[in-house]
């Protein structure tokens, strides 16, 4: 194996170089690993470069420290041979929902020894135009809570630091008017929020939908018009199962392409992917089915 060590100086708790560092030690003296660099990633850092580096290196496993952020920008960075590389992740981000949902461990050491086993698994990942979805794309309510979070408020109260801003911005009861078209579905309207995973996870929330596996080749689309107080507590022990789809009023479906435009040119609509902010509609989407390979624990 020679491995790029890919960590982001900006992710969760900024330890991304101490850990990097960790790694290397943990791994050096494995027989089957023959190099080991180190490569720091941020918005100063020429992405060509980075590149170029693999290249020459002969690298062909990438090692990404930091949250599913991080892991978006590398596989897009990356996104023209990403097929030609093994992924492994070390989380260190605030909400690590892929690591989740691959069940690989949030105890750093016990991540290095997954990577260090070598057992991987392919899972899908998504293009949205010119980028990537790793995870999840969220528009509406989230995208805009997201928004006004800063990375200072994520590194200091992880997930709860959306909690306050979500519930703000829902009692504005801003919707958000806009179609989805996709092979088999069209839907039009004003909703407050709009999901599309291509896992069974949200947010960290593993059991957000439960028909959903991260190689099956789709997107998930839920489309919440209204969202009302009440009605979330009363279906709690639906969305405990994995049936968040199942919910008077929400509209569910699932396709390899979907295409998503505003119905009005008034006010833009913004769109968070795994995370970030990313373009404003319209934008099309597609999956890329298990061309992503990454290492997970084996599966019993």
């Amino acid at each position: 194996m020679k491995i790029m060590v890919i960590y982001n100086d900006t992710s969760g708790k900024n330890e991304g170089e101490k850990i990097a560092k960790d790694f290397k030690e943990f791994a050096k003296n494995n027989k089957d690993i023959e190099k080991i660099i180190l490569q720091v990633t941020n918005p100063d850092v020429d992405e060509k470069k980075i590149l170029q580096k693999a290249n020459d290196h002969q690298i062909d496993t990438l090692v990404v420290i930091g949250g599913d952020g991080t892991v978006h920008h590398v596989v897009r960075m990356f996104q023209e041979t990403i097929d030609q590389y093994k992924v492994g992740l070390i989380p260190g981000g605030t909400v690590n929902n892929l690591a989740r949902v691959l069940e690989i461990p949030l105890n750093q050491k016990e991540a290095f020894q997954v990577i260090v086993n070598q057992h991987t698994r392919k899972i899908d990942y998504g293009k949205m135009n010119d980028d990537v979805m790793i995870s999840t794309v969220t528009v509406g309510i989230l995208a805009d809570t997201a928004s006004k979070v800063s990375q200072e408020e994520k590194q200091k109260y992880g997930p709860l630091a959306f909690t306050k801003r979500f519930f703000r911005i829902l009692f504005k009861r801003r919707k958000y008017p806009l179609s989805i078209q996709t092979e088999d579905d069209f839907w039009q309207g004003k909703a407050h929020l709009v999901t599309i995973t291509m896992t069974n996870s949200v947010g960290g929330f593993t059991q957000f939908d439960a028909s959903a596996t991260p190689d099956d080749g789709q997107m998930h689309i839920t489309i919440i018009p209204k969202l009302q107080f009440f009605r979330f507590i009363y279906n709690i022990p639906r969305i405990f199962k994995g049936q968040f789809h199942k919910i008077p009023g929400v509209t569910y479906f699932s396709a390899h392409k979907a295409i998503l435009k505003p119905l009005t040119d008034e006010k833009k609509i913004i769109t968070r992917t795994d995370g970030d902010p990313t373009d404003d509609l319209p934008v099309e989407l597609k999956v890329v089915h298990q061309k992503l390979e990454i290492f997970t624990p084996p599966t019993e």
